[in-house]
Formats: structure tokens, sequence, C-alpha cells
């Protein structure tokens, strides 16, 4: 499953922070950090967009940070927008998962139906925000997982929840 690793040192660009663009796509190998969809299944680059991890709303700090700049499909960059766990939930260690930092099978678990089945609390946080088990996501996962078990294909030895064809 997917655990992203970032290059170090951060890049060196000219401009904002949309010229990180081809470093942050190659860092997150064109798949989205929150759903885990590849380009390819998610309408292709022209459907992908670099998202503040931390808003950049609420953290303007942030904003040109490299780090912070996170590959993710329209879909879900539109629905995360500016969200971010209340002070409350943050005191209770409740955050949007962060598979830059944590292993998903750390706070995720894929059932048998394809769904996400949170195993932390900010796995059930991140779920329920983003809408990781979205219809159309699910579907999806269910034709990946048809042409896996077609080729003969494990599902561990996929590089991330939606595999790659």
């Amino acid at each position: 499953m997917a655990k992203f690793h970032r290059r170090t040192p951060a890049p060196l660009v000219a401009g904002d922070y949309r010229s990180f663009r081809v470093y942050v796509r190659e860092d997150f190998h064109r798949i989205c950090a929150y759903c885990l969809l590849e380009e390819q299944l998610a309408g292709g680059e022209e459907n992908f967009e670099l998202d503040h991890f931390r808003p950049q709303s609420r953290f303007p700090e942030l904003a040109g940070d490299f780090y912070n700049l996170y590959y993710a499909c329209h879909v879900c960059n539109r629905i995360k927008s500016d969200k971010w766990p209340s002070i409350a939930l943050q005191g209770r260690g409740i955050g949007i998962v962060d598979l830059c930092r944590d292993d998903f099978e750390t706070h995720f678990r894929e059932r048998d139906n394809v769904t996400w089945e949170p195993l932390s609390p900010s796995a059930a946080y991140t779920i329920d925000l983003l809408r990781l088990n979205r219809s159309h996501l699910v579907l999806l996962r269910k034709l990946i997982r048809a042409i896996q078990e077609h080729r003969g294909l494990d599902q561990r030895t996929m590089t991330s929840s939606m595999g790659r064809l």
C-alpha cells in the first residue's frame, strides 16, 4: 500500500508554489495523496492539482513550502478544500492521515467489499472528511481487484490500493 517519500532537499524553483508541480507529481508517483487513484484512472494529469496539506488559509506561512504540497485529484482537493481538524480534535491526536509520514496499513484496512475500514481515530476522521468510500471509488477498486484476480496478482504486491494496471 501507499506511503509516499518526499525528496530531500526540496528542489529550488523560481516562481510560486505551482513551480513545484513536476517534483510533487514525481514524489507522489502520479497518485492522489488521499484516494490513491492514479492519474490514468482519474481523468489524467490535467485532473490533478497541488493541495496545500495544511490549508494556506489557515497556515499562510506554509503556502510555498514544498513539503506542504501534496498531489491530489480534483475531487479530493475540492472536498478537502481548507478543512483542517479542530483544536479539540488535534488535542485528542486526531488529524488527517498523512501518507508521507504514516503507512496505509497503520490506519486503514481494505475490506473484502473494497471499502476502507478505519483502524485509528485519524483514519475515521479522514475517511469521513474526504469521503474516501465514495461510490465511484469503491466501483473502481472493485474493477481493479477483478483485473488483479484475473491476472493472478496478489493484492499485497500492488504499489497502492488502486494498483498499477
